[in-house]
C-alpha cells in the first residue's frame, strides 16, 4: 500500500487506463508544457526523460504530499523525432515515412515524490515494423480523426494496429505509458 496518494500528470485517456490497471487509486491533473517546444534539443531518451521531467515538476508546484507519475511518449524514425502532427498534412507525411519500415516508440517516465521532489527517470524503447500502407489506407485512416493526437500519427491500440507487422518489446510502452517501469519507480519511492 502507498503512503502517498498518486497524481498522474496527463489527461490522456489511454495513460489513465493504462495506470488503473495497476490497481492503484489516482488523480489526475493536466500538465502546461508544450512538448513540440523540445523536438529537436537532444538525443530521443534525453528528449522524453526532460519532457517527462518538465510535467512533473510542472504538477509538482500545484500538489501537496503525493507521488507524481509523468510520461513523454515519441516515434523515433531514420534519427527523427516525431510527435503528435500539426494538421492532417503532417500526419499523412509521418504515416508514409512509417509504412513499410521499423521505428522505435521511446517513452521517458518520471515519478517524482512531493515535497521531497526526489525522482526516478527512466525510459523504455519498444521497436515496431509497419506493413505497406497504401495511400488509399493512410486517407480512411485520417479521416476517422485517430491519427491527430498521437505520436507518430497512429495508435497502436486503436485503428493504427491494423497496419502493425510486428512488435517488439512493452506493448504498454507503445501505448504511452510503460507499466513495468512505473510499477518498479513506485515501489522504490513510496516504499510499497
Amino acid at each position: 500500500m502507498l503512503k502517498k496518494r498518486i497524481v498522474l500528470a496527463s489527461s490522456s485517456p489511454r495513460r489513465v487506463s493504462l495506470l488503473k490497471s495497476l490497481g492503484y487509486k489516482f488523480s489526475t491533473v493536466p500538465h502546461e508544457i508544450e512538448e513540440e517546444n523540445f523536438y529537436n534539443s537532444d538525443s530521443p531518451v534525453e528528449f522524453v526523460q526532460k519532457v517527462a521531467f518538465l510535467k512533473a515538476d510542472n504538477i509538482a508546484k500545484r500538489v501537496d504530499n503525493a507521488l507524481i507519475i509523468s510520461a513523454d511518449t515519441i516515434v523515433f524514425h531514420k534519427k527523427r523525432i516525431f510527435g503528435k502532427p500539426k494538421d492532417v498534412q503532417d500526419a499523412k507525411r509521418m504515416l508514409s515515412m512509417l509504412s513499410d519500415s521499423e521505428h522505435e516508440v521511446i517513452s521517458g517516465v518520471c515519478v517524482m515524490d512531493v515535497p521531497s521532489k526526489e525522482k526516478l527517470l527512466r525510459f523504455d524503447r519498444t521497436r515496431i515494423k509497419m506493413r505497406i500502407i497504401s495511400e488509399e489506407e493512410i486517407d480512411i485512416y485520417l479521416s476517422s480523426g485517430e491519427p491527430l493526437d498521437k505520436a507518430g500519427s497512429y495508435a497502436i491500440q486503436g485503428e493504427g494496429s491494423k497496419f502493425v507487422e510486428k512488435i517488439e518489446g512493452s506493448y504498454s510502452n507503445a501505448m504511452g505509458l510503460p507499466l513495468e517501469i512505473v510499477q518498479e519507480c513506485l515501489t522504490f519511492l513510496g516504499k510499497v
